[in-house]
């Protein structure tokens, strides 16, 4: 059997979003949507998923309101913002329980929900933890580092995006931070690696993505896949959502996307390129698995998993 696929660009726009949407719901060819990079649009364009019975992967936004607003046509990947941060509060606390440990964010889209799960984690595992937030549109950031500093803390967890949060960090060591850090998953990228891999030395960075080059199972369908296109978080897991959708229409016999929506309701497990996938009723997934990479002499060397998985080595 094969498999076409046709590609809408969303132009970073809601009114663009939602045409696609309605243009993928006319083809009657069309049984699945893959896509979501914003979290914020992706989200206001749900409805329009919904009223029209379609399918949609959700391949790289980790926002809550995704799949926190009930629609049962919305199936997410990745890891969602707030069990990053609790996953992550885990980790920290079987590797290092820190003293005083403190999740920074900012008010914007991206951070929040991450830092009060971290926070709230950290709290219940006994790490003392609070959450701090500065102004997304002022980036004062020195006087925040002041106010960080005045904390007394050992522990800081930057989450949000390296772009935006990242200038904290050396005003953090200006006004003389001499703990250690911690980063969500928008630090995990190369830009976090030219401008501050010596301050950020020996930091954990999160992410959803695994090291896909420790796990054999998937070692040909890599292969066959690096043959073809670059191989990054974002293209792996558009991968990963187009082989559930085959693996579903070859298990069921789906044809249309009112059947293909039924066969992704019903309890199934998924073997992709980046893991095993079983949803819950909310379109996130059962088993959530975080990776940990630590910045190392430049580099991101992986660490460990959250939880262990046959998956990787």
């Amino acid at each position: 059997t094969a498999f076409a696929y046709r590609s809408f660009d969303d132009q970073d726009s809601l009114a663009q979003m939602i045409q696609n949407a309605q243009f993928a719901a006319a083809d009657p060819s069309v049984v699945a949507a893959i896509g979501g990079l914003d979290g914020k649009l992706t989200a206001s364009a749900l409805p329009s998923y919904a009223s029209s019975q379609l399918p949609l992967l959700v391949s790289a936004s980790t926002a809550e309101a995704v799949t926190g607003r009930g629609y049962r046509n919305v199936f997410r990947l990745p890891t969602k913002d707030s069990t990053e941060g609790q996953l992550f509060a885990r980790f920290l606390a079987r590797r290092a329980k820190p003293k005083y440990a403190v999740a920074v964010t900012q008010d914007g889209d991206y951070g929040p929900d991450v830092a009060s799960g971290f926070s709230d984690q950290a709290a219940a595992l006994g790490i003392k933890s609070e959450q701090f937030t500065f102004s997304w549109s002022s980036s004062e950031y020195d006087a925040a580092a002041k106010t960080l500093q005045a904390k007394d803390a050992d522990y800081i967890f930057l989450c949000g995006e390296t772009k935006a949060m990242g200038p904290l960090i050396p005003a953090l060591k200006k006004a003389g931070y001499s703990g250690s850090f911690g980063a969500s998953e928008g630090f995990f990228n190369q830009l976090s690696l030219d401008k501050y891999s010596k301050e950020l030395e020996g930091a954990f960075v999160s992410t959803s993505f695994p090291p896909l080059e420790r796990a054999p199972d998937v070692a040909n369908t890599l292969s066959d896949f690096r043959a073809r296109a670059t191989v990054t978080a974002l293209s792996a897991f558009a991968y990963a959502a187009t082989q559930i959708v085959i693996s579903a229409s070859q298990r069921t016999g789906a044809t249309n996307r009112l059947s293909m929506l039924s066969a992704l309701q019903a309890p199934a497990t998924y073997n992709t390129v980046v893991g095993s996938f079983q949803f819950d009723f909310r379109g996130d997934p059962i088993d959530p698995n975080l990776y940990f990479y630590a910045i190392n002499g430049g580099s991101l060397k992986y660490t460990a998993a959250a939880h262990p998985t046959a998956f990787i080595l």
